[in-house]
């Protein structure tokens, strides 16, 4: 005799793509490959931190490939999801930010990194804000962190900018494989704080899986 399948009740869609008033967030297709090599060969010294250049020289395209295939697969399984951020007009690729779960639970952390020559225009906030929205109206966390090095002075003002508070530099550090080891800034944002933040007014669309709106969204 056989039993009946349980019941499944799927977890709702995270936003797979995102809009701001100037940038496109969203998670990544095969042909941004080429695209992030470009925004990262591009800049040099200023990204070495995330893409440190070998012997053999800058980040292979391959490379990318395989680091754009594990983010995407993250992003299906719900784990860490990782967005690219483009010109709505031109398409190019400005840089990338994401969600991270490794913060506990309740909580994530987020990450990201821009371009050197889009830098200086408001859009690493924009982006940054975007995700701020994401993490407490969609995921609904309670925390939200943001790391950074104690040379990275962009990060901390923009942090604070946020209206992250600093809670303290946490000593030899090692988040993931590919940093180097040394201190870091330590930034958090709870819920209840979120409300009165800047990144609370950012106009913002969100789309599921199916390109269909979210709800929790304002519109453009």
């Amino acid at each position: 005799m056989s039993t009946p399948s349980a019941t499944v009740t799927a977890r709702p869609s995270p936003p797979y793509l995102l809009r701001t008033p100037r940038l496109l967030l969203r998670c990544f297709v095969p042909e941004d490959a080429e695209r992030r090599k470009e925004a990262v060969d591009s800049s040099g010294a200023h990204l070495a931190e995330f893409f440190p250049v070998t012997a053999a020289g800058p980040m292979s395209l391959e490379d990318h490939v395989a680091q754009l295939r594990r983010l995407r697969g993250n992003f299906d399984l719900d784990q860490d999801r990782g967005y690219a951020a483009f010109e709505p007009d031109s398409g190019r690729m400005m840089g990338e930010t994401g969600l991270l779960r490794r913060a506990g639970i309740d909580a994530l952390e987020i990450a990201y990194w821009m371009r050197r020559d889009a830098l200086g225009q408001g859009l690493a906030t924009e982006m940054a804000s975007a995700m701020v929205r994401t993490a407490f109206e969609f995921d609904r966390v309670k925390r939200l962190d943001l790391m950074c090095k104690p040379e990275n002075e962009r990060s901390a003002a923009m942090a604070r900018r946020l209206g992250f508070t600093f809670e303290g530099r946490l000593r030899d550090r090692q988040l993931a494989p590919h940093h180097t080891r040394g201190d870091l800034l330590c930034f958090t944002m709870l819920d209840s704080e979120y409300p009165r933040t800047p990144a609370r007014a950012l106009s913002l669309q969100a789309f599921d899986f199916l390109g269909r709106p979210m709800g929790w969204t304002s519109g453009v």
